[in-house]
This record gives C-alpha cells, structure tokens and sequence, in this order.
C-alpha cells in the first residue's frame, strides 16, 4: 500500500489499522523454547539519518481539518498554509428563486458574509494577528481529484474579502447576544452578493453543479506580520461545520410592508463542494543545520531505481527533523545490517528503535509541542514509499506515538529486520514521516544516529542463532 496515500487521509493519521494488539516478541512465538536461552541482545547495529524536503501531499475533501495560517518557527523557518475551497447549496436546495413569482427581481443585497470555524487546538503564537485575505477562483477544482498541497489554481488576484483578527481558539464568538463557537466573520464584496441575487430564479442556482461553474470557489489565506521568530500560528478549520458558510443579507422590496425585511441564505461547504489544502515553507530563515540538511539531500534524490540506489547518501547527521504540511521528514538507513547474517541463521525476537526528542532551550515561547505520532515508511525498488510490514499490525505493537515522560518514539521493526536478513525486504532504508502531516502544523527535533549529547538515535536487536 502507498505510504502516501495511507497517511494522507485523517482517518488513517493514527494509524489504526490494528484488529488485535500482537505480542512484540515476534520472535519468541516461532522458536523453541530451549532457544530462548541462547537470545543475545545488541545495541551496536550502525544507522545512518538525515533529513530532507518531504513530498508534496494529497490533501482533498476527505481531511477532517483544514489548516489555516502563516507562522515563523526559530528552526523551521516560516510556513504558511491557505484552503481552497467551494461553497454550494445547502442540503438538497435546488433551484433557488429568492422572488418567486416575479419576472423582474427586486432584490438588493446588504451583505455577504464569510463564516469560517475553527477549534480549539492551535500552534504558534496567538497574540500575533492574522490577516485573513480571500480571493475568487477563476479556474475549477474537481470534487473526485485528489489535489496536491502544491497545487496553485488560478484566482483573480484582488481580495473579495479581507479581516484582520486574533485567533481567540478558546474564546466563544458572541452573535447577536449569544455565544457560539469560534468563527471568523470575513466581509465579502457586496457586489458578489448582489451578482448571486441576480441570478435568482436562473440556471445558475439551480443546483450545486451549476453553481460551482458559475461561482467556481475561493482561495482564504491567512498572513501574519511576521517581525521574527516565534511570530505567528496556525489554527484549525472543520470545513463542513455549520458555522463555516457564505451567507448572503439581502431585501426582497417586492413583498409588501412588513414583509420587505432583512432576510438572509446561506451556502455551505459539504460533500459536495470540492476542496483542498495548499503549503508554502520558507527555509531561507531557517536555522542553518536545516538548511544544510535540506542542501545534502537535494543531491541524493534521483528519481528511478536502480540508478538512484547507489547514490552517495549526505552525511550522517547528529540532528534530525520532522515537520507537518508536507515539510520534513529524515532518512533512517542500516548500511551493515546484513552483516549479521555471518552469524548464521538469525531468528529476531526483538528490534526496537528509539529516536529521542531534542527539548527546546529553557523559557522559549511559543512551546511548539512534537508531532503526536510518527511513522516508518519502507522503500520498495521503485524508491517510492510503501507501508512498512510491522505498521500493519496497529500503532500498539509499531509505535510511534510520543512518549512525554522519556521524550522519545519508539517502534517495533521486529518484522522487517527479520524479512532484510532473510532477504524477503530489500535494505533499502526506512522514512520517517508525521502521521498528521496534511491536517496539523506540529513538528519534532529529533537526536541523529551520529549524536553525541545523549540523544543519539538506537536500534536494539535481541535475538537468537538459529543455526
């Protein structure tokens, strides 16, 4: 299965694809039982980790979350994240007509108003503001095209739309007296509204399809002043929330007195509006063991095996990183691996990884929290990435998840060091890579298989001589 596509889509971001929890000592349930007194246990298995650009993402309608914002990390540099998206009819509405039974329309528009929700979670500084700015597309997106985090479509490049605000993630909105959930409220150009009326009753709001091809969607970024580093956040949007709408304030002056009020309709973003997550990354300001990082890399990516398989690897680095939206993601290889065929027939009972997790320095703000869970993706000969065997078995047995107490991941590679040493699985190294990637902004300094300072990245073997 394409990594990619396995991680790509929320429901599979924590990875549970477990049916039943195994026990980690693979090994032992295959072997006899007098062999268990021969097991060794090494910790002197060579790796070798770098780190590089991810690939771009598959971040269409099926995310859960949409992130929204524009942030400058001290390491990572800057990173920004836009949506963009269609707005349709609601529910089963068809063939919208605000002045049923009059031929010529008397309808004005008040105003258009952009609602967007967002959660509670956010990353980065809230007391940075935001400039919410929100462009009309001129070109479609198609609902059943899974668009890619670096897809551009073309927008007209005058704002429809624009506010400025501080993310508030644990304020409610109040409206009209009530507290509801957070949202912001972006005042659309009221000549759109006015051009959506005039359709009323027309082909054009007949359904959602018709829609869509005459409204074709919008394009919300969000920027910060960003005056250094630390500046600047992400926030969360649940696009299918009832909060997040187009809504449109208008007159009908055709209905008589006290009829001729304020009426409103909204448009949503459901099933059926198509939409998409776009990253931009910024490492010019990035911390120079990044950038260095980033330039090794540039040099051992050719595209097809097997000329790319003997390509010199950069270098073996001490630190390590990870980022979300299709940021980073390191390089884990175990060059002398086979070596331990000398030994004979192995049987693993055990392989675990421990990747450490570098603390930021004392009292620097904002805390940018590590990746929930990582993973491991495999290689297979075409260099494209495939889910790793042990994966399969559910994030319980693999691992991943972060450990707060320890600052650590670690993973259970029992399969697949058994599967290279017996030659089932090519040696061909492993990724590791956020499991969040597409709908969260977090991201992780790791310890490199070349550290020094205590944090130096471990592979754990525990194992018997078969024969």
């Amino acid at each position: 299965m394409p990594a990619k596509f396995f991680l790509g889509s929320v429901a599979l971001a924590v990875l549970t694809l477990a049916s039943c929890k195994k026990d980690t000592n693979v090994g032992l349930n295959v072997q006899p039982a007098g062999d268990l007194l021969n097991a060794k246990v090494s910790d002197t298995t060579s790796l070798v980790s770098w780190s590089r650009a991810d690939d771009p993402l598959k971040t269409g309608s099926g995310l859960l979350y949409y992130v929204l914002g524009n942030y400058w990390d001290p390491i990572f540099g800057k990173a920004s994240a836009s949506i963009y998206t269609q707005f349709v009819l609601p529910g089963a509405t068809v063939n919208i007509d605000f002045d049923l039974g009059h031929v010529n329309k008397n309808l004005s528009c008040d105003s258009l108003v952009m609602t967007l929700a967002y959660i509670t979670t956010f990353y980065g500084d809230t007391n940075t503001s935001q400039t919410v700015k929100v462009f009309q597309m001129e070109d479609d997106i198609l609902l059943n095209v899974q668009h890619k985090s670096d897809t551009v479509v073309k927008c007209n490049p005058v704002p429809v739309g624009v506010k400025t605000f501080y993310p508030r993630p644990n304020t409610k909105t109040i409206l009209k007296g009530n507290p509801v959930g957070t949202h912001i409220r972006v005042p659309i150009d009221r000549s759109l509204g006015q051009w959506i009326l005039d359709q009323s009753g027309q082909t054009a709001l007949a359904t959602d399809a018709n829609f869509v091809t005459f409204i074709k969607g919008f394009n919300i970024q969000s920027s910060a002043n960003l005056t250094g580093p630390g500046k600047g956040a992400m926030i969360y949007l649940p696009m299918t929330d009832t909060l997040t709408k187009l809504t449109l304030y208008y007159h009908n002056h055709d209905t008589p007195a006290p009829g001729d009020t304020a009426q409103s309709f909204s448009f949503e973003v459901n099933g059926n509006a198509a939409r998409f997550a776009h990253f931009d990354h910024d490492y010019s300001v990035a911390d120079p063991l990044v950038q260095a990082e980033l330039a090794g890399a540039a040099h051992a990516t050719p595209s097809t095996y097997p000329n790319w398989l003997p390509a010199v690897s950069p270098g073996n680095e001490p630190i390590v990183f990870v980022s979300s939206l299709s940021g980073m993601k390191t390089k884990i290889d175990f060059p002398n691996i086979l070596n331990w065929r000398k030994l004979g027939q192995l049987s693993v009972n055990k392989a675990e990884l421990t990747i450490k997790v570098i603390p930021p320095l004392p009292g620097a703000t904002p805390v940018y929290d590590p990746i929930g869970t990582v993973a491991l993706v495999n290689l297979d000969s075409l260099g494209q990435e495939v889910i790793l065997v042990d994966n399969i078995e559910g994030v319980d047995y693999f691992g991943g998840t972060y450990d707060a107490v320890n600052n650590q991941y670690v993973f259970h590679l029992d399969r697949y060091i058994q599967q290279v040493l017996i030659g089932k699985q090519r040696n061909l190294g492993l990724y590791l890579v956020s499991t969040s990637s597409a709908v969260s902004a977090n991201r992780v300094v790791l310890g490199g298989a070349n550290n020094a300072s205590g944090y130096k990245m471990n592979l754990r073997l525990s194992y018997t001589v078969v024969h």
